[in-house]
């Protein structure tokens, strides 16, 4: 079960049921940063089907008794997504970048994870009350 907000688990039957957090942002982000960092000229049909499917064996892998991984671990869903559109732009002809050429795809998955972009906040202090 899935919905697109949180929502605490559901009892059912004698059993406690999480709901996942059905969001675009498990596909969407992945799915963008695949196409732009493969140079696709488009984005098709397929690539979009691959992002499902990662998101998919991505959350079978880890998360086997739910729908959806934990929104906690968005930030480790998207370069798997992003390497699987990937490699779905390389199968279809359509990823213009040379660099990515002929890579398995831990090769895309790493290609991928050293160009993600990683936050980081400068110190602040907090203004002086007036």
């Amino acid at each position: 079960m899935a919905a697109g907000s949180p929502f605490p688990p559901v009892g059912f039957k004698g059993r406690t049921i999480p709901v996942g957090q059905g969001n675009n942002a498990f596909v969407f982000p992945g799915l963008g940063l695949g196409a732009v960092l493969a140079r696709a000229r488009e984005v098709t049909d397929g690539m979009v089907l691959e992002a499902a499917y990662a998101l998919y064996d991505y959350t079978a892998m880890h998360f086997p008794d739910l729908l959806y991984p934990p929104v906690a671990r968005m930030r480790e869903v998207s370069p798997y997504v992003a390497a699987r559109v990937m490699q779905k732009a390389l199968e279809e002809g359509v990823a213009e970048e040379e660099r990515i050429q002929g890579l398995s795809f831990k090769g895309l998955l790493e290609f991928v994870r050293s160009r993600f972009w990683e936050p980081r906040y400068l110190p602040y202090r907090p203004a002086p009350v007036i």
